[in-house]
């Protein structure tokens, strides 16, 4: 089941149950180099050493310049948060997981922050919105649920 949460353009969510155990998920929500094998919007993406809070990297989208980003936030096996710098704020992306009843739940949360935030949930939120049922999905069938084949 996927669960889209539409607060605005330029804040939103995307929650997805996966019947896989937790370790599982987050050990591919952790893997950088794979994240363009589920995010329909990356081309690549690169970690400077290990999965630390305050690790740095690179973002390559399908459209736009080469992104930096940073680890600001990290629980591990629970949580990690990673920005990307923005004139004037942030793109703040946070993906949790959840167990509940033998399920995991992954939710990808999505924010633009700062005094332009409004104009990149225009320019940019409203094409992530899009996309982010489909990433839910491919992240979902890379694990190898099992009820996947169900939503298709």
């Amino acid at each position: 089941m996927l669960t889209i949460d539409h607060k605005k353009n330029y804040h939103f969510a995307g929650t997805i149950e996966i019947n896989r155990p937790q370790a599982e998920v987050w050990d591919l929500l952790i893997d950088v180099s794979r994240w363009k094998d589920w995010d329909t919007e990356l081309k690549t993406s690169t970690l400077n050493g290990k999965f630390t809070l305050g690790a740095t990297g690179e973002l390559i989208p399908k459209k736009g310049p080469k992104l930096k980003f940073h680890i600001s936030e990290l629980v591990p096996g629970k949580f990690y948060t990673f920005k990307t710098k923005m004139p004037v704020g942030y793109l703040v992306i946070k993906r949790t997981l959840a167990y509940r009843d033998k399920t995991t739940y992954f939710t990808d949360d999505v924010q633009f922050t700062g005094a332009l935030k409004q104009i990149f949930g225009v320019m940019l939120g409203r094409g992530f919105q899009a996309s982010l049922p489909e990433v839910m999905k491919n992240f979902k069938d890379l694990l190898g649920d099992p009820t996947a084949k169900q939503h298709k």
